[in-house]
Parts: C-alpha cells; sequence; structure tokens
C-alpha cells in the first residue's frame, strides 16, 4: 500500500469519526435543550403553585375572620338570651 493510499484510508477514517461525534454533540444539544425545557415547565408549575397557594391562604384567613366575628355575635347572643332567662324567672332558668 502506498503513503498516498494510506494517507487517503486515514482521512476517510477521520471523516467517519467527525461525523459520529458531530452526531453525538448534535443529540447532546437536544438533550439539553429538552432538560431545559422541562425544567422551565416545572418552574412555571410550582411558579403556579405558589400563587394558588397565596390565595387559598388569603380567603382562609378571611373565612376564619369571618368565623371568629360569628362567633363573637353568637357569645352575646348567649350572654343576652341568659340575661333575659335570669330577668324573666329570676332563677336563671
Amino acid at each position: 500500500m502506498s503513503g498516498l493510499d494510506e494517507l487517503e484510508r486515514r482521512i476517510a477514517a477521520i471523516e467517519e469519526r467527525l461525523g459520529v461525534e458531530s452526531g453525538l454533540r448534535a443529540s447532546g444539544d437536544r438533550d439539553l435543550g429538552d432538560m431545559a425545557q422541562t425544567l422551565r415547565a416545572q418552574q412555571h408549575t410550582i411558579q403556579a403553585l405558589a400563587i394558588t397557594q397565596s390565595q387559598h391562604n388569603e380567603k382562609l384567613d378571611r373565612h376564619q375572620a369571618s368565623l371568629t366575628a360569628a362567633h363573637g355575635k353568637l357569645d352575646r347572643i348567649i350572654d343576652m338570651l341568659g340575661r333575659l332567662a335570669d330577668d324573666g324567672t329570676g332563677n336563671g332558668r
């Protein structure tokens, strides 16, 4: 085999290897792109959950305040009924 044939064989092998490596790099780039897209989607999901949780906490706080106010009113009504019962019978029954 002549030196020129050897050179052609080696160049062909290098070209083949470059093609394989190029394909691997492209595949790696696609994988990284997919991972980045997945990460962005997860971040958006987490942000949406945080917003929803905040809204639910605000609603629960409003319900708690409403229940506290209702308990206060019921306590006053019970006191008033107790006084009316005491005044009507004189013995608290």
